[in-house]
């Protein structure tokens, strides 16, 4: 007994492996039983469809039989009632076959629809989720191709081509059936081609795969020059460098035509064999036929329906041979989105800390980082220091010097690699995701707004965001433009707005596109203190201002800080820096020195001072 149970977990054990190794050499048949998984929440639907294609099948399994009944009727001279018999038959079969075919098409036009919403919503919900070092080192363009051309191959493909290939293998085995009815030595022949019909299917689907996976990459490098392009058009237009960008294009567009063509040709090649296996097939049953009726071993009104049958499988083989090629190529866009979709987040996931007190005070602890995108350069080194709530600091230092890495490390854009980010003595990743980005806000110094008003982006900043399609009272209304007009003041936003046609609900446009840069920084800043943050982060965002409108958003923002919220301020100007608490200068990756304005400069041949006394002599800081 024990050794038959022995025997027994060895066999399921084998039988395991051998499922796997199955699996790892189909990485495509997992690939597209999976995509069959995403559809099954409209099982409902699905049942709905496939009844209406049973019926359709079942309907256009007769029409060939009918069909050569009712040709046999017209060339044997049968009676009226006869013919008109079979008349019926054909044209209440072929009624059938349309009446449910419209319903079968309408189903699984939802059903493609539905899939194609659950694909793309799973999909851009992972890239949201994604830390940002994975957009550092990904481009744009190639995540919108699979987000909005792959996944379209996915449910288009799938959804259509599986509803065609239910419906042609019921066709299928109905015709072989009937064809086994009207004579079983003529239905062997036609089956024991079939075989050799559907090795050629199988051979050229596989090597359609590899050439549609290929097809599938190009399509992505040519939506990420055509979007950097159109992007970028002003320094494209300012190098007068359009015929380069459309070279590049068209390069890539060349080499995709290229494996479209290798394509195209794999589906002919396929095509012909199936088509020519069909012919062979159906010479060698008229042979075989008509000797069947010469001897009187068949009737001649038989051996016609026989042949209208045998004629029908031909476009059913030849539909199954591109149902099956057009699968290999959903099973290629598939592989690609569900890498997407199956990729980790690097980066560790937030706490639920939601304390009811966030004072705001910061420590960085020996921090090191190194970005995704340069992992042989650091950052930052070895960073150290202590900012307490409610006060003013300012980064000083040469432009890629590290000042902007310690503004992306509290709004926990990355981790550090060694050290620690503490906010009130947490580590930050202790935090609640959206609390904490309640709390602290960034206005980069390339400021992103979106193609909505100006209302709206500033909006943005605010929970209602949520629900901003709902109806609101008109007190709410007012109430809600009350906040938004008095955080365009603290911005000094308002007075530019106010003079536009159509003030507030003036659009953006793309990226913020339709206002200067200025504007676009004043109305970043109104948007970071509508929510009315803990921390303020200033990453260069008044670099686009003139030093009046500076001045005068430096003096709300900081010197009339009535709410005693904590401003980080990266920057260049010295008008910028210079009465702030502490200023810490980082150069280098390193922090060298820290102080305040008096006290850096007191400090011989430091680089603060020789920061400002190029600044005073207008050499900038480039030379540093």
């Amino acid at each position: 007994m024990v050794f038959a149970c022995t025997r027994l977990t060895s066999i399921v054990k084998i039988l395991k492996k051998s499922k796997e190794v199955v699996e790892e050499s189909n990485p495509q048949q997992r690939v597209l039983r999976r995509l069959f998984r995403y559809s099954f929440s409209d099982w409902k639907l699905i049942l709905l469809g496939s009844f209406f294609l049973f019926i359709v099948s079942s309907a256009e399994v007769f029409v060939p039989l009918l069909t050569g009944r009712l040709l046999s009727s017209v060339a044997y001279k049968d009676p009226y009632p006869k013919f008109r018999t079979n008349l019926l038959l054909f044209v209440g079969a072929y009624f059938i076959g349309i009446l449910f075919g419209g319903f079968r098409l309408w189903v699984f036009s939802v059903c493609v629809a539905r899939l194609s919403i659950r694909l793309r919503t799973k999909l851009f919900q992972t890239y949201l989720q994604q830390e940002i070092g994975f957009f550092d080192t990904h481009e744009s363009g190639k995540l919108l191709s699979r987000l909005n051309h792959d996944t379209e191959i996915m449910s288009t493909t799938v959804a259509n081509n599986v509803s065609q290939c239910i419906g042609s293998v019921f066709k299928f085995i109905g015709i072989i059936l009937v064809m086994f009815k009207l004579n079983a030595y003529l239905t062997l022949i036609c089956i024991v081609g079939t075989p050799v019909i559907l090795v050629v299917i199988k051979l050229s689907g596989n090597t359609s795969r590899r050439v549609s996976e290929k097809v599938q990459n190009l399509t992505a490098d040519s939506s990420e020059v055509s979007e950097e392009a159109i992007q970028s058009i002003r320094t494209v237009r300012s190098f007068a460098n359009e015929n380069g960008e459309i070279k590049r294009y068209t390069s890539i567009l060349q080499q995709a035509y290229g494996a479209l063509v290798a394509q195209a040709g794999l589906a002919s090649v396929q095509k012909w064999f199936v088509d020519m296996g069909s012919v062979g097939l159906s010479a060698t049953i008229l042979t075989y036929g008509a000797k069947l009726v010469r001897e009187n071993r068949l009737p001649g009104s038989d051996m016609l329906s026989f042949i209208m049958c045998q004629l029908a499988l031909g476009p059913i083989l030849s539909d199954i041979s591109q149902i099956y090629s057009s699968l290999k190529t959903a099973a290629g866009a598939s592989e690609s989105v569900f890498e997407y979709i199956d990729r980790s987040i690097e980066q560790k996931p937030s706490g639920d800390y939601k304390p009811d007190e966030f004072r705001g005070e910061i420590e960085f602890q020996d921090v090191t980082l190194t970005y995704p995108a340069r992992p042989n350069e650091k950052a930052i080194s070895n960073v150290s220091f202590r900012i307490e709530p409610g006060k003013t600091y300012a980064f000083v230092g040469p432009s890629g010097s590290g000042k902007s890495t310690c503004l992306n490390l509290l709004e926990r854009f990355y981790d550090p690699n060694e050290g620690k980010v503490l906010i009130d003595g947490h580590e930050i990743q202790e935090y609640d995701h959206k609390y904490l980005h309640q709390k602290i806000t960034l206005v980069g110094q390339e400021p992103i707004l979106f193609n909505r008003t100006i209302r709206q982006n500033i909006l943005y900043a605010m929970d209602e965001n949520e629900d901003e399609n709902q109806e609101k009272s008109e007190a709410a209304v007012v109430e809600q433009d009350a906040i938004v007009e008095s955080a365009a003041k603290e911005a000094d936003a308002h007075t530019f707005i106010s003079g536009l046609v159509d003030g507030y609900n003036t659009p953006c446009g793309q990226r913020g596109t339709q206002l200067s840069g200025g504007q676009k920084q004043r109305v970043s800043i109104a948007r970071a203190i509508i929510r009315k943050p803990n921390i303020l982060l200033l990453d260069e965002a008044t670099s686009a201002l003139d030093p009046i409108s500076e001045r005068l958003i430096q003096e709300s923002l900081v010197q009339n800080n009535q709410q005693k919220r904590t401003v980080l301020i990266s920057a260049h100007r010295l008008s910028t820096f210079e009465k702030c608490d502490r200023i810490f200068v980082i150069c280098k990756g390193k922090l060298v020195e820290q102080g305040s304005h008096e006290e850096l400069m007191a400090i011989e041949n430091g680089v603060y001072q020789e920061l400002v006394r190029r600044q005073l002599t207008d050499l900038g800081d480039s030379q540093l």
